[in-house]
Formats: structure tokens, C-alpha cells, sequence
């Protein structure tokens, strides 16, 4: 590989991350737009199965004024509404309107409606605004930092980098950039207005057109689609745009003096991200939309050094720092926390120092990842970039990310182990089937990551599966959690007050911690779910031993080469092969 297809290689990684991100961002809005949807539709059939006669309201009695009862309903969900909006920081004008409405003796039953509504809009768009700054604070900061790594490992040299703070994204994020000279909060309350109004319109004119509720209920679901919509746009091009400004923050501070455009080339290319591709500009022409990305909505261009002469321009650079006595050598296979914890961090404690003649003797991985790697470029199983999770996630909430029925034999050791990365603070998604899938179930890769460095478990052979495998269950240690493959299948397991549980992932109807008597007892179980035999598998005269993998959840943690692994299982949203329904897509 030639220098620019490394650099070409390792930033459309980098890019993919970034965009990652900017989806899930995404599908946590699409859901916080379908609770506020679901509590709208139920707002409105209320009030209509309340105040309605002959199917309809008419709007004199819309205007008619609650009476002392309705009134003190009302004002206890009203200064429901301000606790929430005073301990959520939610829009301050939106608050003092509530506050204004709590005060007042005389509040029409349509208006009643409205306040109601607009607090589902307020919290969502509230919920909305605190999971696109997290994003983009999150794709900065990331790609900041994942820029400088992937340079400074890309030449071989490295250098203390200065650590980003709070206020310094802070300054980045809220600066507008677009031509409307808004930042992303902005529009995003602007878009919230937006949706008040139309929705306030839409209930008004329903009411004054006497048509039926059912017909609001619809109208609001397409406004509410269409604002989705758009709020999707804004995340991705955002996204695109930090990811964008991160690169170029970093170049300037590792002083990249030019780049070059690198387009993800495929059906969906835009024909401006075609032009551009592999053009170079000098950093000080960079215009985002003219000379840097993002060129469009939902671009997926990025940015790449550009060097006359690559390792010229680093020997150069090397020499100058080298004078200061901050000068490192990279190793090739450093990763990304290594380099973290050196150069941002600040200790170099695993560093190992510079030999005399300017040489590093590079840390080797383990012989189990490298034959784990080599079984995934052997199957050409690709590799998506695993990421930090922004905060730690409960065993509940992981179950949630990952569980969904699939009708895919062998899927289930997969999940397990993107079970353990997000456990360990990792964002995994699983599974995308296929090759990846393969890998995984195999019993002698399985056997391989036990073998990696800092995993603690065992391997039990047993004649026996099922009274094999209910010994090494009856140890468990309390309140820990292991991954188990025994049988045909694989499982995170524990031992809890009440017994042993098994964790199912891939059920249609009902997945999450599961008893071991679920099928009427353990060996039942066992047998049922994990395919266990009963009795021992002999052949020609011979007693055939099965094993029994064991391995402690807790000791993956911080495991750099297990992180890798696990770019082979990671799953871009959209591409997972199974459904909330149980159907494969």
C-alpha cells in the first residue's frame, strides 16, 4: 500500500465512524419523535372524547372556559409541566409562559389543548437539542483526537498534543457557519416554533372546519413525519461539518500544509463529490461547500493530508521536535488509546524510549488476535472502527440496542461478545451476518480470544454436556457475568440470589435475563435452548470430550486487542440484518 492509499484508507474509516455516530443520533430522535406522536394522538383523543358532542366540537364551545374543576386539573399538569421544564433546562420562554398560564383564573378549553401539546413538542425538542450537542461535541472531540493518531502513526512520529476542553468545543460548536449565520441550537428551536404553529393551526382549523378528530390526529402525523424529516437532515449535515472542522483544526495544529478530498465513491455519490475527488488545496483555501466538505446534505466526503513528498515533509518535522525533546516514534501497531494515554495524557510510562540509532522495537500483538485477524481477512469480514460510548449504558439498555429476533444459525456468539464490548463502554451494533457472523461461531476462534491477553476464563472438556456444563454453571461466581458457549450455542450468563440465568438475545417475543429453568430445569434448558447432549458422544469404541468456554465479562475491559476484534462485528444501523419484529431484513 503507497502512502496515499494509507492515508486515503485510514480517514474513510474515520469518516464512516463520524457518520455512524450522526445515525444513532438519528434513530434516537426518530424514537423521541414517536413517544411525543403517541402522546400527542392521545392528548387529542382525550379532549375530544371529553368535550365533543355528536362526534365533533364546535368552536364556540373549543373557546368555552374550563370550569373550577377542569381549571385545577389543569393548573396540577401546568405546574407539572414547569418542575419538569426548571429541572430539564428546558427553553426558558416556554416556561414563563407556562408560569404566566398558572397564574391566570380563565383558560379556554382549546387553549387547555395547546398548552398540553406544546409541552410534548417542548420536551422533545428538548431531548432533541441534548442529544445533537452531545453528538457533535462527541464527533468533534473524537475526530480531533482520532485525526492526530491516525497522522502521527501514519509517519511513524509522534508528538505532545494538547488536550481539548469543555470550553474550547464549546466555542467550536456554537459558532454558526452556515450562510444563514445560525448554529445548530438555533435551528433547531426554530424548527420547534415551527412545528407549535403548525400544529396550533391545524388544530384550530379542524375545529372550525368541524371535520373529525381522526383527521387532526392524521394531519399532526404528517407534520410531525415531515419535521423528522428535517431534523434528520440537521444532524447529518452537522455531522459532517464537525467531523469536517475537527480535520482541519488538527491539520492546522499539526501543521498539514495542504489536503486533499477523498469522496466515498459508490451509487449515492453526489456528481459534485466526484468532481472533487482527489483535488488538493493549500490549508489556507479551505471554504466548507467550496474546497472542503460537506459540499451537500448528507455528504460523505472527507479530508486526507496531502504531502509532495510524505516522509520528507515528516523527517523535517521530526528533526524540529526532536530539538525539543518531545519528539517519539510511533509504533505501527500503537493503538488508539496507547497513543491517548502518551500524547494527550501526557504518560509515556509505556512508551517504550528511542534506541540510539533511531530505531523502536514495536510491541507485536498477541499470536491470538493475529490469527483471529487473519481468519477475518481471510473471509474479507470488513472492519468498522469501534467507538467510545459518549456515557455507560445498563445491562437493560444494552439488551435493548442489540436484542431482536433473527433467524440466522450461529449469530448468537456474535452477539454475546457485542454484548461484552458495549458492557465495557464500547458503541458495538451486531450483527451484520454473513462472513462476520462465520467467524465468530466458530468453537476455535472462540477458543482464540480466551487466549488474548488480560481474558480470564477456562475451558472445561466434559463427556457429558449437560452435567458438564451444570458444574461449571453451579460455580459461577455471585453477580458476575460470563460469556458461555457450550453445546450449540453461546450466551452471557450469571449467577444471581435467585439462580442462574442465561441472557437471551435473539428471541421474537421475549428476550433479556432468563432463568435456567425456564424449560423446567437447568438440563432442560440446557438442552433445549443450547443444544446440549444428554449423553456422551462416542465413536469406533472412543468417548468424543466436548468443551465447555468460559470467559469473565469484566476482564475484556480496557483490552485494546479485543476493541479491535470488534471492529469485524460492529454494524453500521442500517445495515443490521434483523428486525424489532423478529424478521430478518
Amino acid at each position: 500500500m503507497n502512502n496515499g492509499e494509507y492515508w486515503q484508507k485510514r480517514f474513510e474509516l474515520l469518516e464512516q465512524a463520524a457518520h455512524q455516530q450522526g445515525v444513532q443520533c438519528y434513530a434516537d430522535i426518530e424514537k423521541q419523535y414517536r413517544q411525543a406522536q403517541k402522546q400527542l394522538e392521545g392528548q387529542i383523543a382525550a379532549w375530544y372524547q371529553r368535550f365533543a358532542s355528536n362526534n365533533g366540537v364546535t368552536l364556540a364551545e373549543a373557546k368555552r372556559m374550563l370550569n373550577a374543576k377542569e381549571l385545577a386539573e389543569l393548573k396540577w399538569d401546568v405546574n407539572q409541566y414547569i418542575q419538569y421544564g426548571q429541572e430539564n433546562a428546558i427553553n426558558g420562554t416556554w416556561v414563563k409562559q407556562l408560569e404566566n398560564a398558572s397564574a391566570r383564573f380563565h383558560i379556554s378549553r382549546l387553549e387547555a389543548l395547546k398548552l398540553q401539546t406544546q409541552q410534548s413538542i417542548e420536551v422533545m425538542f428538548g431531548n432533541q437539542l441534548d442529544s445533537i450537542d452531545s453528538t457533535m461535541r462527541n464527533v468533534y472531540k473524537s475526530g480531533y483526537y482520532h485525526t492526530a493518531y491516525e497522522i502521527q502513526k501514519g509517519v511513524g512520529v509522534g508528538w505532545d498534543f494538547s488536550a481539548l476542553d469543555d470550553k474550547q468545543i464549546s466555542k467550536v460548536i456554537n459558532k454558526p457557519w452556515a450562510v444563514d449565520g445560525k448554529n445548530f441550537s438555533e435551528r433547531i428551536w426554530g424548527n420547534r416554533q415551527k412545528l407549535v404553529n403548525e400544529l396550533n393551526n391545524t388544530l384550530t382549523q379542524n375545529i372550525i372546519l368541524g371535520k373529525d378528530p381522526q383527521k387532526a390526529i392524521d394531519e399532526i402525523a404528517r407534520k410531525m413525519n415531515t419535521s423528522k424529516t428535517n431534523a434528520g437532515r440537521l444532524v447529518m449535515t452537522e455531522e459532517a461539518f464537525f467531523s469536517s472542522a475537527a480535520q482541519k483544526d488538527c491539520f492546522t495544529e499539526l501543521d498539514v500544509e495542504q489536503f486533499e478530498i477523498v469522496a466515498t465513491l459508490d451509487s449515492h455519490t453526489s456528481d459534485i463529490c466526484r468532481g472533487m475527488d482527489g483535488k488538493h488545496f493549500p490549508m489556507s483555501e479551505w471554504k466548507v461547500g467550496v474546497t472542503a466538505p460537506p459540499f451537500h446534505v448528507h455528504c460523505r466526503s472527507t479530508t486526507v493530508p496531502y504531502f509532495d513528498d510524505e516522509f520528507d515533509a515528516v523527517g523535517e518535522r521530526a528533526a524540529r521536535d526532536e530539538e525539543t525533546g518531545k519528539t517519539y516514534f510511533v509504533p505501527g501497531n500503537m493503538t488508539y488509546k496507547e497513543w491517548e494515554k502518551a500524547f494527550v495524557n501526557g504518560d509515556k510510562s509505556g512508551l517504550q524510549a528511542v534506541n540510539s540509532d533511531d530505531t523502536i522495537k514495536e510491541k507485536e500483538p498477541s499470536e491470538a488476535f493475529q490469527q483471529i485477524q487473519k481468519a477475518c481477512e481471510a473471509d474479507k469480514v470488513e472492519h468498522r472502527p469501534v467507538q467510545k460510548l459518549s456515557q455507560p449504558l445498563s445491562s437493560d439498555e444494552i439488551i435493548e440496542r442489540l436484542a431482536g429476533g433473527d433467524m440466522t444459525k450461529g449469530s448468537c456468539s456474535s452477539l454475546a461478545f457485542a454484548y461484552i464490548g458495549n458492557r465495557n463502554g464500547l458503541d458495538v451494533l451486531d450483527f451484520r451476518g454473513g462472513s462476520s457472523q462465520y467467524v465468530f461461531s466458530m468453537n476455535s476462534n472462540i477458543k482464540k480470544i480466551l487466549e488474548l491477553p488480560g481474558v480470564n476464563g477456562s475451558i472445561t472438556m466434559v463427556k457429558k454436556e449437560i452435567s458438564g456444563t451444570m458444574e461449571v454453571l453451579n460455580n459461577l461466581v455471585l453477580n458476575k457475568e460470563y460469556y458461555l458457549a457450550t453445546g450449540k450455542h453461546a450466551a452471557i450468563v450469571r449467577r444471581v440470589d435467585s439462580g442462574v440465568e442465561y441472557l437471551e438475545l435473539q428471541s421474537k417475543f421475549q428476550n433479556g435475563w432468563m432463568p435456567f429453568d425456564r424449560y423446567g430445569s437447568m438440563a432442560a434448558t440446557l438442552n433445549k435452548r443450547f443444544g446440549c447432549r444428554k449423553t456422551v458422544d462416542k465413536q469406533f469404541g472412543k468417548v468424543w470430550e466436548k468443551s465447555v468456554v468460559l470467559m469473565d465479562v469484566e476482564s475484556f475491559n480496557e483490552n485494546t486487542e479485543f476493541e479491535q476484534i470488534l471492529g469485524y462485528i460492529n454494524t453500521a444501523v442500517e445495515s443490521q440484518k434483523k428486525g424489532v419484529t423478529g424478521d430478518v431484513k
